[in-house]
């Protein structure tokens, strides 16, 4: 079901027609309301609609290009695993940036970019500054709203916006709201196949290896998606890098399993990922793990911060399903 809702309910027209704002009515300059580093506030100010656009952040590259926006990133990052199928072989196309993860001040002006897209802590002091510097550059500076920490992350209240503020920002704005349509008639769709079952717990998991993991807690967006397949999050608090025996106190009735991409970068089948927890020694004796109540999402459908969210939300419900 992966994306197959969008594709079918977003028009070909919309995609690459109906922008109901020109570049040249945009012209003056504008504003988008959004934040800064730590969550407060800002207006990310531009001089018309960006052409050449720095995105730091994989899952705002994939939403530009569900909107059909391709021409418009400069440069971007490699993706978090594999990419979904509408868009993977664009994606693939997309000039990347050079460093690993953050490219150097340096870069950033040799790029010449008009807008950066990234996370919340590429506008840190440690990374790239502040991002009202950049905007004192004439430079745009725009954080992805599901990368901030410390506020209850939620479809409503960050995935949704975001979206639109992408539509907005370009001239796009039909466009995003035919998109944000089709990912609510998606949600709707999954919270009704699940209506009137009981609430159930769960974790959400990441293995770093050699006995090390870390769990997702309520200020992930993750936590939203859980509750709307009809799940409670045990975990209330940030939990990362810890042991087993941490694990285990939870006793959750679900695992949720969050797997990372393989060597060649692309996410394991999940036959392979459920493989892994089987032979692993720590997950063995978990109650979950023990019942087969085990959901598998790719990393990149857990930190999109786009539409990929719903592919998520999918996932756990025919997981639940799958096992009563």
């Amino acid at each position: 079901m992966k994306g197959l809702l969008l594709v079918l309910l977003i028009s070909t027209s919309l995609l690459f027609t109906g922008c109901s704002r020109s570049a040249e009515q945009v012209e003056a300059g504008f504003g988008i309301q959004n934040f800064d580093a730590n969550g407060y506030t800002r207006r990310t100010v531009l001089q018309g609609v960006p052409q050449r656009v720095l995105v730091l952040y994989p899952g705002a590259a994939e939403a530009m290009l569900e909107l059909g926006l391709d021409e418009h990133i400069l440069q971007t990052i490699g993706a978090y695993g594999s990419e979904p199928e509408q868009i993977a072989a664009r994606f693939a196309k997309l000039p990347k940036v050079k460093a690993a993860f953050v490219p150097a001040q340096e870069e950033v002006f040799a790029l010449q970019p008009d807008l950066i897209i990234g996370w919340a802590h590429n506008f840190s002091a440690m990374e790239l500054g502040e991002a009202q510097t950049w905007q004192m550059r004439g430079i745009g500076a725009y954080i992805v709203p599901a990368t901030l920490s410390g506020r209850s992350l939620t479809l409503e209240n960050s995935v949704y916006p975001f979206l639109r503020d992408l539509g907005q920002m370009f001239g796009a704005e039909q466009r995003a709201e035919a998109y944000i349509a089709a990912c609510r008639h998606q949600e709707k769709i999954a919270m009704q196949r699940v209506a009137g079952l009981p609430v159930e717990t769960a974790i959400v998991l990441q293995d770093h290896g050699r006995s090390t993991y870390s769990l997702y807690d309520s200020g992930y967006l993750v936590n939203d998606v859980l509750e709307k397949a009809g799940f409670t999050n045990l975990v209330r608090r940030k939990t990362s890098m810890v042991g087993p025996e941490r694990i285990l106190t939870y006793d959750p009735d679900y695992l949720v399993y969050v797997s990372l991409p393989g060597k060649d970068g692309k996410d394991l089948r999940e036959e392979e990922v459920m493989a892994l927890i089987k032979e692993n020694r720590d997950l063995q004796r978990l109650r979950a793990v023990q019942q087969g109540n085990v959901v598998v999402i790719p990393f990149a459908e857990v930190n999109s911060g786009n539409g990929r969210a719903i592919d998520a939300l999918n996932r756990l419900v025919t997981g639940r399903l799958r096992n009563r």
